[in-house]
C-alpha cells in the first residue's frame, strides 16, 4: 500500500483479501483501500482483536469456560467477546 498505513499482514483466500493493521490504523487503511479501488465492496468492515498468544483450556476447565462465555454473551451491554482461550476441536 502506498498510503502511510502500518499493514502487518495481507491474506488472499479464495479471491477474498484480508488486510491486517493495528486497530489504530483502521480508518487510514479503510480510506486507502477505498481510494485505491473504486467501488470496493467490503464483506467485513470491522475491527477484530486477534490474540498474540493462546492459552489451552482442558479437562474440567472447558465447561467452566463455556459457562462463563455464555454468561458474558447473555449480558445486554456485551456486544463482542474476545479471548485467547484455545479449546479442543470437539468442545467448540
Amino acid at each position: 500500500m502506498e498510503a502511510d498505513v502500518d499493514v502487518t499482514d495481507i491474506e488472499n483466500e479464495d479471491g477474498l483479501i484480508t488486510v491486517f493493521t493495528p486497530n489504530t490504523e483502521y480508518a487510514k487503511a479503510r480510506q486507502a483501500l477505498t481510494d485505491a479501488f473504486e467501488g470496493i465492496d467490503f464483506d467485513a468492515d470491522e475491527i477484530q482483536f486477534l490474540p498474540k498468544t493462546t492459552t489451552p483450556v482442558e479437562g474440567d476447565d472447558i465447561p467452566l469456560f463455556e459457562k462463563f462465555y455464555d454468561m458474558l454473551n447473555d449480558l445486554d451491554d456485551v456486544q463482542n467477546i474476545f479471548h485467547n482461550a484455545e479449546l479442543p476441536e470437539q468442545a467448540e
